[in-house]
């Protein structure tokens, strides 16, 4: 057989060659489009692939484009159309831009949408598929009833004390540095590289919050628990890599048992979560952090305060943790608290550091309450701060912690016409994609959208805001849990920072901004700023 077909092979000619190319050049073409009129046979208008198997969405994945600026660029195409569809490489995407529709989808028909895509093999990845944020269908509903007592006003407000000592300890720290400045012998304002400073603080924050774990990283930046967060944080190329593949081939990275989380430091925070578990029983210890919290809920202790009715969800789940979901949902807790309120802050310094009005107004503010309450802030006086609560918000919208969210459709479903979109019709495992970004920098929402105003959220201006045209932490029963967590810890933050200093451009930063190409929630150049002590600035 193989004779004859070598005998073929040393008969063919230049033209049969050129023929058999030409043939696996078409086919190749065909298999890389054949999907691309998927948005035209379902009647949603879209953008087309201008090359085979790509998509819409290379340059971002290959780190040649910035994400925020994809979702931007992909919302404004859509413009006029309640959904409107493009490619990640192969796959049809529907791009929810309507937000009537974003309603439908994140509550009122959120039982059909309530899972996220798969980014990871449960087999390799079992800590991570595991936390909350991963887990689909009853085990989802499972896990979010158990956890949601946790979260609740006065668990938060248990954590406080917790959370300020981590952000004084902050600014102590940089009294030191600028004192040891002047030591030097060198004049001018310290010169901060703010990611550095307020991953950090994240850390020592979600450590005492999370694992009952005492940390300085400022003093001791090389310990063990900020090296291990951050290797568990950092997205390198190979982990891009991996991540992309199993939005793509997902069959293909589970059977090769692709790792999306560090082995190592995921075998850290387990190794560090069984332990204290254990200490704790055995010696009868007892302390207001989150592990605590998920420890009372193992055990089915965990309920909501009779007098907190006011809270919006309800508990009422015969579900038991294990010590492997316990570590599951730190590590996930771990995952958001150190990248996303560390990012979430270097934009909110950014912000003010450009807006000296805004900055000295909130400062005010900050000085109002620290007389107040004799230096020492505390949990209400921090809530009652309303230009700060408006200058986050604001910061939130220009520059949210999630440029988008995606979902899934779980089963088909027709959803009616709204007065700015047709009738949709969705069918199982049909992919979602919610542009946050888009929505926020969108001047049908947010008039000047590129302006930092924090007078949006003014109590004068707040209602003006359409509903579901501003999510930063998601919208639904699926939104971020920890929502109102994240955003004391940012108070906290401010408070503490912007009352011993003011918050200054630097020359290190690249003007004009730019995000960073690729996924990571970044400036090019980085985050940097002057920081110039308040008693001794002019």
């Amino acid at each position: 057989m193989l004779e004859g077909v070598y005998a073929a092979l040393s008969r063919a000619t230049a033209a049969d060659w050129l023929l058999l190319a030409s043939g696996l050049l078409l086919g190749l073409y065909l298999l890389g489009t054949w999907r691309y009129d998927f948005f035209k046979r379902r009647g949603v208008a879209s953008t087309i692939p201008k090359a085979p198997f790509l998509g819409n969405t290379l340059k971002a994945f290959l780190g040649l484009s910035p994400f925020p600026d994809l979702v931007q660029d992909l919302y404004r195409q859509g413009k006029g159309h309640g959904v409107f569809g493009f490619f990640e490489f192969r796959r049809p995407i529907f791009m929810i831009r309507d937000p009537d529709l974003i309603k439908v989808v994140t509550v009122k028909d959120f039982d059909h949408f309530m899972n996220h895509r798969s980014v990871a093999s449960e087999k390799a990845d079992p800590i991570f598929t595991q936390n909350l944020f991963n887990l689909k269908d009853q085990r989802w509903k499972d896990m979010r009833t158990t956890l949601s007592p946790a979260f609740t006003t006065s668990k938060i407000k248990a954590m406080f004390p917790l959370i300020s000592a981590c952000t004084a300890q902050t600014a102590k720290h940089l009294h030191e540095e600028q004192e040891a400045l002047i030591k030097r012998g060198k004049k001018g304002p310290l010169e901060v590289d703010m990611k550095d400073l307020f991953t950090r603080l994240a850390n020592d924050v979600i450590a005492t919050v999370a694992f009952g774990v005492g940390c300085d990283s400022q003093k001791d930046p090389k310990n063990e628990f900020y090296f291990m967060g951050k290797e568990m944080t950092t997205f390198t190329f190979l982990r891009t890599i991996i991540f992309v593949a199993y939005l793509v081939m997902p069959k293909v990275a589970e059977a090769l048992g692709l790792r999306v989380l560090s082995e190592r430091a995921t075998n850290y925070f387990d190794t560090l979560v069984h332990s204290t578990i254990k200490e704790r029983q055995q010696k009868g210890i007892f302390r207001p952090d989150m592990l605590q919290l998920l420890m009372q809920a193992r055990e089915g202790q965990l309920k909501a305060e009779a007098n907190e009715e006011h809270e919006t969800e309800k508990f009422d789940s015969k579900f038991k943790l294990s010590n492997n979901d316990i570590t599951a949902q730190a590590v996930i807790f771990f995952f958001a608290g150190f990248e996303t309120v560390s990012t979430a802050l270097c934009f909110t310094a950014y912000a003010l550091s450009r807006h000296p009005d805004a900055q000295l107004r909130l400062q005010k503010e900050v000085d109002a309450m620290m007389k107040e309450t004799g230096g020492k802030p505390t949990y209400e006086a921090i809530q009652g701060m309303k230009y700060l609560d408006a200058v986050i918000n604001e910061s939130l919208r220009l520059f949210p912690p999630a440029q988008a969210v995606n979902r899934v459709c779980r089963e088909d479903l027709v959803i009616p016409a709204t007065e700015s979109s047709a009738a949709v019709r969705f069918c199982k495992g049909d992919a979602l994609f919610l542009p946050i970004m888009g929505l926020h920098r969108d001047p049908d929402h947010f008039p000047d959208p590129d302006a930092f105003d924090p007078e949006r959220f003014s109590d004068e201006n707040k209602h003006n805001i359409k509903p579901c045209t501003y999510m930063p932490f998601g919208m639904g029963p699926r939104f971020c849990i920890a929502q109102r967590l994240a955003i004391l810890e940012m108070k906290a933050t401010l408070v503490n920072l912007l009352a011993h200093f003011h918050i200054r451009p630097s020359p290190k930063t690249i003007e004009p901004m730019q995000f960073e190409t690729g996924f990571t929630n970044s400036i090019r150049g980085g985050f940097w700023n002057s920081i110039v002590p308040r008693e001794v600035s002019s």
